[in-house]
C-alpha cells in the first residue's frame, strides 16, 4: 500500500512538473512576443523618421547643372559624343573607343553627350527638326556644342536636339 501512495504522489510530481513546465513555456512565447511587437514599433517609428528627413532633405536638394536649367528651357552643352551603350556597360569613350561607338551608333544605339565635368546627357531627336540630330551620327567621340531643350524624366536629363557645331 505504501508502495502505491508513493507511485501515486510520485505520478502527481511529475505532473505537476510537466504543468509548471508547460506554463513556462507559454509565458515564455508571450514576452518573445511583446518584445518582438515593441521592436517593430520602433522600427517603424525609426523609418517614419527617416522617410520625413529624406523628403525635407529632398525638398531642398538642387541638382548642379540641372537646376540652374529649369526642364523645358534651352540648354548649350560642349563635349564628346558617346554611343551610350558601350559607356553605360564599360565606360566605352574617347578616340580609342571611336570606331566602336560609330558603330554601336549606326546599329541604334543611343546617343549622349559627355560634358567636361562629367555630366552626361542623353541627346534626342526633335520630331520636327531631325537634321541636327542626324548629323551628330556621324560624329562619335568628337567634340560638339550641342543646344537644344533640356528634359528631365525619372531622373534622366535629355536635350532634345536644335543644333550641333
Amino acid at each position: 500500500m505504501k508502495a502505491k501512495i508513493a507511485l501515486i504522489v510520485s505520478l502527481l510530481g511529475i505532473a505537476a512538473a510537466g504543468v509548471m513546465a508547460a506554463t513556462h513555456e507559454t509565458r515564455q512565447p508571450v514576452k518573445q512576443e511583446a518584445a518582438a511587437k515593441q521592436e517593430a514599433v520602433a522600427m517603424q517609428q525609426a523609418a517614419t523618421k527617416q522617410e520625413s528627413a529624406t523628403k525635407q532633405e529632398s525638398a531642398t536638394h538642387q541638382h548642379d547643372e540641372a537646376s540652374e536649367h529649369a526642364a523645358g528651357q534651352s540648354l548649350t552643352v560642349t563635349g564628346e559624343v558617346l554611343d551610350l551603350a558601350c559607356y553605360m556597360a564599360h565606360e566605352g569613350k574617347g578616340e580609342k573607343h571611336k570606331s566602336c561607338a560609330q558603330a554601336c551608333i549606326n546599329g541604334g544605339a543611343p546617343i549622349g553627350v559627355l560634358t567636361a565635368d562629367g555630366d552626361v546627357y542623353l541627346l534626342v531627336e526633335d520630331h520636327e527638326a531631325k537634321k541636327p540630330y542626324e548629323n551628330l551620327k556621324g560624329k562619335a567621340a568628337e567634340q560638339v556644342k550641342v543646344t537644344g531643350t533640356l528634359q528631365q524624366r525619372g531622373g534622366l536629363r535629355a536635350i532634345v536636339v536644335a543644333s550641333v557645331q
